[in-house]
């Protein structure tokens, strides 16, 4: 009897967990924030969604926007990325 109740209360308390969420943590900024704080090089966010203080790195290397591009006009994603950057090699349509 002990036994089902201990084991009724763990899952209980398992449930209650999972049910909540944490806030937010007030004081943490991610870098992505201002892009222009974000040294060249580095991407201001990823998808861990980490914190990262202001002017650190979440990941190296580079992003770009839908809108930039969507700005080159190339219909494929290839050839826009190569207008983007020329460093960039795409192949296929």
């Amino acid at each position: 009897m002990v036994n089902k109740l201990l084991l009724g209360f763990c899952l209980a308390l398992a449930i209650a967990a999972c049910a909540t969420h944490p806030s937010a943590p007030a004081g943490n900024t991610v870098a992505a924030a201002n892009p222009e704080q974000v040294p060249f090089g580095c991407v201001g966010s990823t998808a861990t969604r980490l914190p990262v203080r202001p002017g650190d790195c979440a990941g190296f290397g580079t992003s770009h926007s839908r809108s930039s591009l969507d700005r080159t006009g190339q219909p494929n994603l290839g050839p826009a990325l190569q207008m983007i950057d020329p460093t960039i090699r795409a192949s296929g349509p």
